[in-house]
């Protein structure tokens, strides 16, 4: 689940297992309050973003139920944000680019994400590769009322609830 989209609670979860995996210095609510922080980017006027989550980042049980639930409520929410394109790569789409975790920011720069570190990318050919396969996902992503009943079906999966009204799609 990308940072921007995480709520305060998915993200402290993720980042507790992720400062037990490397050690060294806990600094986890300093870390949160960066993260949370961050997020504004996307009530700033003028920003359009498309993200892509792949469908199966929606199930996996980060923080417990509760967190769970409330994250997928929010990105429920998410979907409706003006500014935002928020594509669900479905978990039977066809493999046809291999892919990590990455940012691209303005055709200027890529950050990766690793096991131990974050990549920073400047490198044209590198980018215009990282463009290529961002085209190829999200040509396969579902998008409004498609991402939503994906989204829906992880909701109701986890909460057992089917056909809950809150959620139309």
């Amino acid at each position: 689940m990308p940072g921007l989209l995480q709520t305060e609670d998915y993200a402290r979860a993720i980042l507790r297992v992720c400062i037990s995996m490397i050690g060294g210095r806990d600094d986890l609510e300093e870390v949160v309050a960066m993260r949370m922080a961050r997020k504004g980017v996307l009530t700033r006027a003028g920003h359009p973003f498309h993200i892509l989550i792949g469908e199966a980042a929606l199930y996996p049980t980060v923080g417990g139920s509760t967190v769970m639930v409330e994250q997928l409520e929010h990105l429920l929410g998410e979907l409706d944000r003006p500014n935002l394109r928020l594509g669900v790569i479905p978990l039977d789409t066809d493999y046809r680019a291999p892919a990590t975790n990455f940012v691209m920011y303005d055709r200027a720069q890529v950050l990766t994400e690793t096991v131990s570190a974050e990549l920073t990318i400047t490198g044209p050919s590198e980018i215009a590769l990282h463009e290529k396969t961002f085209a190829v996902l999200a040509e396969q992503a579902a998008y409004s009322d498609a991402a939503r009943a994906l989204t829906v079906r992880a909701l109701e999966r986890r909460t057992g609830r089917n056909n809950d009204r809150r959620y139309p799609y």
